[in-house]
């Protein structure tokens, strides 16, 4: 090879082209002293020699890996591979986490989509087995004579504010006994609370309420439009009888989505044969 014909030294826009990298990188890099030019010249212009081409290439790729600058500097000043072999142990771990976070989140999305399904017809009921719900439950915010019950209820939130996963998923909740079902006293409530079909793995002040078997009713109403469960609650009664059945616990209002007029609830009233006894508590 004719070393003479070698090219071995490259402006910032030469390596700019070839290396693929934004000249505004490039000029970052040199400011903080991760890769300054190498080379001068007689007339100030500064060159980047071939060595740096592999720098650079080091770099990018540390970069896709989403490894902080101020760690490339240390991994490039570096006189060994364990520093970089920790780093690459510890990504593992990261992508393990993401995936398994990932896995999760499908999984939810496939909850939802299924939920939401179910408002393409409002007008049916219908006999299902619920899904175990974790829940934690507070005394009716609008009927509770507690003036401390709002605080007791953001410190029970806190205590599980590091599992952001799990409360990006939860729905309000309101819950109607089964005494207040029987008499039409269907805005008077035992309950409320937030709920998930995801499991709490620390169960704190959570509960979990086992599979039962329900009258499921999925319904629309206005931002106002809450007087209008009313009738909802009186189809969903009638359904049971006519099924010769009977109420078998507390009913659950599941506020599932929300749009600025439209809230979206599943309603939910446990049910058994009429000659059976038990209940369900909540």
């Amino acid at each position: 090879m004719n070393h003479a014909m070698l090219k071995l030294k490259f402006t910032i826009g030469e390596v700019s082209k070839i290396l693929d990298m934004p000249i505004d990188t490039l000029r970052y890099y040199d400011k903080i002293g991760l890769l300054p030019p190498g080379e001068r010249d007689d007339n100030g212009y500064r060159y980047y020699d071939l060595e740096q081409f592999d720098a650079l290439i080091t770099i990018r790729m540390l970069r896709a890996m989403d490894v902080p600058i101020e760690r490339i500097q240390s991994l490039l000043t570096s006189d060994s591979l364990d520093d970089v072999r920790r780093l690459i142990a510890d990504k593992r771990q990261d992508i393990s986490r993401q995936l398994a976070f990932l896995k999760r989140l499908s999984r939810k999305l496939d909850v939802l989509d299924e939920q939401l399904r179910r408002f393409e017809d409002t007008d049916m009921i219908e006999l299902v087995k619920r899904s175990p719900y974790w829940v934690l439950l507070t005394d009716s915010v609008m009927e509770s004579g507690d003036k401390k019950l709002g605080n007791r209820v953001q410190e029970q939130v806190r205590s599980i504010s590091a599992d952001q996963e799990w409360l990006a998923f939860c729905h309000i909740i309101s819950v109607v006994s089964q005494e207040n079902l029987a008499s039409g006293q269907y805005h008077s409530y035992l309950n409320n609370g937030i709920l998930s079909t995801f499991p709490m793995e620390e169960a704190g002040a959570f509960q979990e309420l086992p599979p039962c078997y329900c009258a499921r009713k999925c319904v629309m109403i206005g931002k106002e439009g809450y007087a209008e469960l009313d009738q909802h609650y009186d189809q969903m009664k009638a359904f049971i009888h006519r099924r010769g059945l009977r109420i078998d616990g507390h009913s659950l209002e599941i506020n599932l989505y929300n749009q600025y007029n439209k809230h979206y609830i599943e309603l939910y009233i446990p049910v058994a044969e009429a000659g059976e006894t038990g209940g369900e508590d909540q």
